[in-house]
């Protein structure tokens, strides 16, 4: 059981983990996007038939969150890292 606990953790990390230039997730972040996108997707997948609209969200979410877990890039982010903290400073110049 241990062996195949190790196996599986160095095959992730050896291939859906590798970090590259465009990486902004933690490994946490992208496990969890992982996690969470098979199982909203494979949730839709059983839908798709009884609920098709609902099915077709659960989808492209799913999808959605595979995609950020593998490739280890999101958007959001990404912005939201390159906002500046508080006001912008405005410079006030009195005439005297």
């Amino acid at each position: 059981m241990i062996n195949t606990v190790e196996q599986l953790k160095n095959t992730l990390e050896d291939s859906l983990l590798k970090e590259n230039i465009n990486t902004n997730l933690s490994k946490t972040e992208r496990i969890l996007s992982i996690a969470g996108g098979t199982y909203i997707a494979l949730k839709g997948l059983r839908n798709i038939f009884s609920h098709p609209f609902i099915a077709a969200t659960e989808l492209t979410l799913g999808y959605t969150l595979l995609n950020r877990g593998v490739s280890g890039y999101c958007a959001i982010s990404e912005k939201l890292e390159h906002e500046p903290k508080g006001p912008e400073p405005v410079l006030v110049a009195e005439n005297l």
